[in-house]
């Protein structure tokens, strides 16, 4: 479903944080996008935001990527994510209604989709379900890793 429908589609989502378990994973089905893994903690929900693939050098905005933090002040920890990289600016539009007038109209328009993976009642599950995370995205295919660990060894903690 697309990123606003997502969040249109139950209020908890927008009011609710959405916490970042890494915003690179791949998927071999997807190569030319990205996925940004999350649990709402007001829906329980895990979900994956497929994206496309950033510019490497100035991420979304088209400045230096040292605007990390300007752009969690925009959307007030909401969206709780690594510094390091930058939330698409169109997922900043869908959770707070608002656009930055520093992106551009086409990083507004991308298609953005989210798959709804399962839910998780509280962080501890959601940390204890993906331990080991961080390493596991830097593998290739690494949404399978995901998918892995949501049905194999953990399924007390997720309902699908």
């Amino acid at each position: 479903m697309d990123i606003e429908d997502f969040y249109d589609g139950d209020p908890r989502r927008r009011r609710g944080e959405d916490h970042s378990y890494g915003l690179n994973w791949s998927d071999a089905a997807q190569p030319n996008r990205r996925c940004d893994l999350y649990w709402n903690d007001g829906t329980g929900e895990l979900y994956l935001m497929s994206k496309p693939v950033p510019n490497p050098i100035v991420g979304w905005v088209g400045v230096a990527l040292v605007d990390d933090w300007r752009e969690l002040e925009t959307v007030e920890h909401r969206i709780v994510a690594e510094a390091e990289h930058l939330i698409h600016p169109r997922h900043i539009k869908a959770k707070t209604g608002e656009a930055s007038p520093r992106h551009s109209k086409e990083h507004l328009t991308e298609e953005l989709t989210v798959q709804i993976l399962g839910t998780i009642d509280n962080e501890d599950g959601v940390d204890r379900t993906l331990d080991g995370w961080q390493q596991a995205m830097d593998e290739p295919d690494s949404v399978s890793w995901i998918r892995s660990r949501l049905t194999d060894e953990n399924e007390e903690e997720v309902q699908a």
